[in-house]
């Protein structure tokens, strides 16, 4: 067999063992809470229900069109755990939370990506960027831009 015909028989036969996986699993990171204290390292949170990791910036005027369409929808949306997180400065992330009242939604984690573990990982992503991960925390899709929440309910409830 030619050695170009072998890799390629091997690439496809990878590309659809991982298809069969589901993705990338959701990457281990830490993500400090808005306590400015309390950190989160995504390995932490238990599979079983889907993640929705948001990266945003508090004053980006899509992020918050996205994060009213979310907030509007959440009746829908409780079953995802919205991972919500930026690289801003800890004083605008408290301001957003205090706008969006966060605390009242049990299912949104809010966090700053202090190590820009995000833009790196996910390269040259701008806000808002969407991953969504299934319930094992195997990604499904990227958002990138503003994500229309009515796909987001459609994906989830087909997984």
């Amino acid at each position: 067999m030619k050695p170009i015909t072998a890799l390629s028989l091997i690439f496809i036969l990878v590309s659809c063992k991982q298809e069969q996986k589901g993705g990338e699993v959701l990457p281990a990171f830490d993500i400090l809470l808005p306590d400015s204290v309390t950190r989160l390292n995504t390995a932490q949170i238990q599979e079983g229900q889907p993640i929705a990791l948001l990266y945003f910036s508090p004053d980006c005027e899509h992020c918050q069109q996205e994060t009213d369409s979310i907030l509007h929808h959440m009746n829908s949306l409780k079953t995802i755990k919205f991972l919500f997180v930026t690289n801003d400065p800890l004083e605008r992330l408290k301001i957003f939370k205090g706008y969006y009242r966060i605390d009242k939604y049990p299912n949104i984690i809010l966090g700053i990506d202090e190590q820009f573990f995000i833009p790196r990982h996910f390269k040259g992503i701008t806000t808002p960027y969407m991953v969504l991960y299934d319930r094992d925390k195997r990604q499904r899709k990227i958002f990138d831009g503003e994500a229309e929440v009515r796909k987001i309910i459609a994906l989830v409830d087909s997984l």
